[in-house]
């Protein structure tokens, strides 16, 4: 038996996780960019953690909760050789998508 009727199928759609998520070092700031796709995004998060080499208990913190349709973000809150890394996940009304990859990098103005 099939089912014709499309109200069946009304759970909420999550957005689809951003993807390349790429670091790059520009005007004293991490320079963040990555790719948006689709279920409706209404915004990104962006989350930080400054990887601490002596205890290994980095904790992510949100630093940034976007518009809709930005795919790119400066982070000038990051020391020099501060070691960080970052995610990206997509919101909507249904909730959040999965993590984007996480970027590394190693933050020098030199």
């Amino acid at each position: 038996m099939a089912v014709t009727d499309e109200s069946y199928f009304d759970w909420p759609v999550l957005p689809e996780a951003p993807s390349s998520l790429n670091a790059s070092v520009a005007g004293g700031a991490m320079k963040l960019t990555w790719q948006v796709h689709g279920g409706d995004p209404t915004g990104s998060l962006v989350e930080r953690r400054v990887e601490d080499a002596k205890d290994g208990r980095e904790i992510w913190k949100k630093i940034a909760n976007l518009a809709a349709g930005t795919s790119e973000y400066s982070d000038a809150a990051v020391r020099s050789g501060q070691r960080v890394a970052y995610r990206v996940r997509a919101v909507n009304a249904a909730g959040k998508s999965a993590y984007s990859n996480i970027v590394r990098m190693t933050f020098s103005t030199k």
